[in-house]
């Protein structure tokens, strides 16, 4: 590979991992061309990627996204394969995971998401979260709820003496 071509993969590297909120490094050892191709187009569903990469360039293209290199040191050994999002994390895990559910493979290493350090274990536990706008939904819904409840109490207090009057006009009808 020529100079050129790797500070352009550098480039392109730190470009989208710079935007990226999830960087998850995975082992992918024992995939077959399909099995990649397969992958790739699930993540591309949902807006990421999976690229296989030199360690040295990654190391390089992570230190120009000021990642801290010390915990992911010891995952950029042997093949290395990376996952980027410029969507919901949390999709890509999903997708991710489901696929090594179906192929058991690849293995995750670790990875960082929103600037934090997370291992495989944490990864696997960010994947059976629900997407980030269903959470947003259900926020909404528990905070609404105390309104709705005042409005539910309010206006059974205004009912009450239209139920009063409509019972004494019903009365007066009937004699």
């Amino acid at each position: 590979m020529l100079k050129e071509q790797k500070i352009q993969i550098v480039e392109e590297l730190t470009n989208a991992l710079s935007k990226s909120p999830l960087i998850l490094l995975t082992d992918y050892k024992g995939m077959n061309v399909d099995e990649i191709t397969k992958l790739r187009t699930d993540l591309h569903e949902v807006n990421s990627k999976y690229r296989v990469v030199k360690n040295t360039l990654l190391k390089i293209a992570l230190k120009n996204v000021n990642v801290d290199l010390e915990e992911l040191n010891s995952a950029l050994e042997g093949t290395t394969a990376l996952l980027y999002t410029e969507g919901d994390a949390v999709l890509a895990l999903k997708a991710l995971y489901k696929f090594i559910k179906e192929y058991k493979k690849p293995v995750v290493k670790c990875g960082v998401m929103d600037n934090k350090f997370i291992t495989a274990e944490q990864a696997k536990e960010f994947s059976k979260l629900p997407p980030r706008d269903v959470l947003l939904a259900q926020l909404i819904g528990q905070m609404q709820a105390p309104i709705y409840g005042l409005h539910a109490v309010l206006s059974g207090i205004l009912r009450k003496p239209l139920y009063v009057l409509n019972a004494i006009k019903d009365k007066k009808e009937q004699q």
